[in-house]
């Protein structure tokens, strides 16, 4: 399919999302779970084409409403995407504070494994290019780790 035509259905997802978000005088509150679909499928139409700004873009609002629907895990699984997203872009000055955003929610959700992974990969992007923010990820994992580690022993203990 041309870029053009997955642009266009981009435009259709993100039209559909918009419109799922709106509230009425028989629609009370936003649906969130539609957005979310709407705006990850808008993403990967863009991505498909080649127009990774509005992929990013489409991802931090499905993120958003993720996070509007107390869905976190799915909400961090939204920033690691971005990462990649500006892996691809040679963005590197945002990964930073994504992965620890990421992090944030994959903890809050209870998932500390997933929280550390995050840390990791996004070290391993940046590694090369500023390599002090990575080793501040790797720090920021171990610490995750450690704290899995401990609850882990005192546990049976």
């Amino acid at each position: 399919m041309s870029s053009s035509k997955k642009i266009e259905e981009a435009l259709e997802h993100i039209r559909l999302a918009e419109k799922s978000l709106k509230t009425g005088l028989l629609k009370w509150r936003p649906d969130y779970d539609i957005a979310c679909d709407e705006y990850q499928k808008a993403a990967t139409c863009y991505r498909n084409a080649k127009s990774l700004d509005q992929c990013k873009e489409c991802l931090m609002k499905a993120a958003e409403c993720h996070m509007e629907n107390r869905s976190l895990f799915h909400a961090a699984k939204c920033f690691e995407q971005v990462i990649l997203v500006l892996k691809e872009q040679n963005n590197f000055g945002e990964i930073e504070s994504l992965a620890h955003r990421a992090c944030r929610l994959y903890q809050q959700q209870g998932s500390p494994e997933a929280a550390a992974s995050a840390l990791d990969k996004a070290a391993k992007i940046i590694e090369n290019i500023h390599p002090e923010q990575a080793l501040n990820l790797y720090q920021h994992a171990i610490e995750v780790v450690m704290v899995i580690n401990i609850f882990f022993f005192m546990k049976y203990v």
